[in-house]
């Protein structure tokens, strides 16, 4: 072992020679192993990325149901060994692109809730971060994900509802005291939030209605402020229609 050189000389009197020795003989050697570790460690990163973006785009194009292990093994030019190695399953697989796309939108929605921005404002952004995100998405996805994974569907409306409770509600209250937002109860306006969120942003709502996701979720956003802001608030709205397109 590396370590036990170290224990033989504290059985004797200290040896500043045998120290020496030893570092000379071994230090280069375990640089070695280290680097090698660290190479090793890097490749391992970097193929578990590129099966994840490969997956993720494929996935939110063409859904999970039918897209087998054996295709994207063939369309990454990858054993299927290899990817096992990472994931076990396709399940596994399905849970961590859904992790890593909850992480990047948890990262980009939360500096913008909690920017200097006023509350239309930072509610417009929002509009606007989920209408790019759901352009993405194919319709496909979504309803794979209800009827093949309920659990990981389950795990995605929990954050987003979570995401909107503990978020969106510090906005509302910031909205009400810059005068931009009436003076409803915020529990209610939030369960409207999240009640219109879960009914009408949700695969089997847009295809009975024909509608696009997009549609939908930019469509409830719209109706929803335009019934909690003030005068004052309207004015932020109307300014915003000129910069993006809600």
């Amino acid at each position: 072992m590396f370590w036990a050189p170290f224990y033989s000389l504290t059985l004797h009197p200290f040896n500043l020679s045998q120290v020496n020795y030893f570092l000379t003989l071994r230090f280069p050697l375990v640089m070695l192993e280290t680097i090698k570790t660290i190479i090793v460690s890097k490749i391992a990163v970097d193929e578990k990325e590129k099966i994840l973006d490969y997956t993720e785009e494929k996935f939110f194009k063409d859904g999970f149901y039918k897209t087998s292990m054996d295709l994207l093994a063939a369309e990454m030019r990858m054993s299927k060994k290899t990817i096992y190695k990472f994931f076990p399953s396709k399940e596994e697989l399905v849970k961590a692109i859904t992790n890593r796309f909850k992480n990047r939108m948890k990262g980009i929605i939360v500096p913008l809730l909690n920017s200097d921005k006023n509350a239309v404002e930072k509610l417009i952004g929002l509009i606007t971060i989920l209408s790019k995100t759901t352009t993405k998405i194919s319709m496909r996805l979504l309803d794979d994900m209800q009827k093949h994974f309920p659990l990981i569907w389950k795990e995605i409306d929990k954050f987003r509802t979570e995401m909107m409770f503990n978020n969106i509600t510090r906005v509302i209250d910031q909205g009400k005291k810059e005068g931009l937002i009436a003076n409803y109860p915020t529990p209610i306006i939030m369960n409207i939030f999240v009640s219109s969120i879960r009914a009408t942003v949700n695969p089997e709502f847009v295809v009975h209605n024909n509608f696009s996701l997009t549609v939908s979720a930019q469509t409830t956003f719209k109706i929803i402020l335009r019934g909690i802001l003030t005068e004052k608030g309207k004015k932020f709205l109307i300014k915003s229609f000129n910069e993006i397109e809600i």
